[in-house]
C-alpha cells in the first residue's frame, strides 16, 4: 500500500509538471523568449553481487537487482529544479523492493555548485574509501537528504566537497540520524602527485535500534568518525598506453563512542590503520589492489550488522587484502564493470563476483545533442 501511495503521487506530480511546462511553451510563443528549459532524466542501474565463503565475518549472500531513477524539471540561469524518484527491484519480486521520491534544487556559480533537498548520490565528486561505503550499500541507498557544496576550480587543479545528510530519524520520537562527510584532493606536477583526505561523521541517536546491544535501552546514542589522509602518484601521463597507473598510501582510521543513560559518555575507541592502494588498467582490463593493516575496524559490527556499517565488513580484520580483477567498458553515458574480487584476511580467504551497469540518460542526451 505504501509503495502504491508513493507511485500514485509521483505520477500525479508528473502530470501537473507536464501541464505547467506545456502551458509555459504556449505562452512563450506569444511573449518574449525566456531562459526556461525543460529537462528530464531516466537512469538505469544494475547490480549482481555474489559473495562466497565469508560466513565467519560477513553472511554469504547473492544480490541481484535493478533500479530506475526518473526525474523531470526545469533549468533556468544555471539552476535546476527537479522532481522524481527511484524504484529498486530484486530479481524475482513482483513489486519494487524499495522506492522513494526526490525533490531538489541546485545551482552553479563560477567554480561552486550547491545542491539542496533530496537528490542522487551520483552527483558526488569525492572518492570515498571502502571503509566508508561499499558498492551494494550505495546501490540500495542512492539518495542524499540535505545539502551538498562542491568547489572545483580547474586553475587550481583542486576538488572539494561537503555534504550534510539527514538520512533518517523521527522527530516525534526524538530520534536523530544524520551524517556529515567531506572530501578534498589537490594535484601537483601536472597531476603526477596528489594529496588529500576525506571524512565521514555519523550522529546516530536511536535507542530503539541501539537496544540490539542488549543493554536494556541504556545506550541511546552512538557517534562514529571515519577519516582518510592520503598521498599518491598518478603515472598514467608517463605511460600513456595505460588508462590507470596509480599508487596511493593512506592513514585510514576511525573513532567510535557510545553514550549511555547510566554512565554518560564512553571514551572514544581509536582504530588506527594504514592502507596501500595500487591501480593498473589497460584497454579496460584492470587490477585494483588494497592492503590494509592496523587495528580492527567496526567495533560493534557483531551487535548491529551490515545495515548499520556501510563499509566492507572485512575491515574487522587487522590485516586485510582486497584484490579486484575486472574488465570495464566506459563511455560518456554508460559504465559497466565485471569483477572477480578476492578477500584475504588472517581469518581466511573469501571470493566475490560483481557485475554493475550504470546508464545516465542525461549524459546520453547531451552526447546526442552534440552530434
Amino acid at each position: 500500500m505504501r509503495n502504491n501511495f508513493y507511485l500514485s503521487n509521483f505520477c500525479f506530480a508528473w502530470l501537473i509538471f507536464f501541464s505547467l511546462v506545456f502551458s509555459q511553451e504556449e505562452n512563450t510563443k506569444i511573449s518574449t523568449p525566456t531562459p526556461l528549459k525543460f529537462i528530464y532524466d531516466f537512469d538505469f542501474n544494475f547490480l549482481l553481487d555474489n559473495t562466497e565463503e565469508s560466513q565467519n565475518i560477513w553472511p554469504t549472500r547473492t544480490l541481484f537487482a535493478a533500479s530506475l531513477f526518473p526525474e523531470i524539471g526545469i533549468n533556468f540561469y544555471n539552476q535546476n529544479l527537479k522532481i522524481g524518484g527511484y524504484f529498486i527491484n530484486n530479481m524475482g519480486e513482483s513489486y519494487p523492493t524499495k522506492s522513494a521520491l526526490t525533490l531538489s534544487y541546485d545551482f552553479t556559480h563560477d567554480n561552486i555548485k550547491g545542491y539542496f533537498g533530496i537528490f542522487s548520490k551520483k552527483y558526488w565528486i569525492g572518492e570515498y574509501s571502502n571503509l566508508f561505503f561499499r558498492k551494494d550499500f550505495l546501490f540500495y541507498n542512492p539518495l542524499t537528504n540535505g545539502i551538498m557544496f562542491q568547489y572545483a576550480p580547474k586553475t587550481m587543479d583542486l576538488q572539494a566537497e561537503f555534504i550534510f545528510d539527514w538520512y533518517g530519524g523521527n522527530i516525534q520520537k526524538r530520534i536523530d540520524e544524520f551524517l556529515t562527510q567531506g572530501y578534498v584532493n589537490k594535484n601537483f606536477l601536472d597531476k603526477k602527485l596528489f594529496v588529500g583526505g576525506s571524512f565521514l561523521l555519523y550522529h546516530f541517536k536511536n535507542d530503539e535500534f541501539l537496544n540490539l546491544d542488549g543493554n536494556n535501552f541504556d545506550t541511546y546514542l552512538l557517534d562514529r568518525f571515519y577519516y582518510q589522509i592520503f598521498i599518491g602518484t598518478n603515472l598514467a601521463s608517463l605511460a600513456p598506453q595505460f588508462e590507470k597507473l596509480q599508487i596511493k598510501f593512506s592513514n585510514l582510521s576511525s573513532m567510535e563512542r557510545k553514550r549511555r543513560l547510566s554512565s554518560g559518555l564512553d571514551p572514544f575507541s581509536n582504530q588506527i590503520g594504514w592502507q596501500l592502494d595500487t591501480q593498473l588498467q589497460y584497454k579496460g582490463f584492470g587490477i585494483d589492489n588494497a592492503i590494509y593493516f592496523g587495528d580492527k575496524q567496526f567495533k560493534y559490527f557483531n551487535q548491529y550488522g551490515e545495515n548499520f556499517y556501510a563499509g566492507i565488513p572485512f575491515y574487522q580484520s587487522n590485516l586485510y587484502d582486497r584484490s579486484e580483477i575486472y574488465y570495464e567498458y566506459k563511455n560518456k553515458y554508460l559504465t559497466s564493470r565485471f569483477s572477480f574480487i578476492f578477500h584475504f584476511t588472517k581469518e581466511g580467504f573469501y571470493h566475490q563476483q560483481m557485475l554493475t551497469l550504470n546508464l545516465d540518460t542525461h549524459k546520453l542526451l547531451n552526447t546526442l545533442q552534440v552530434k
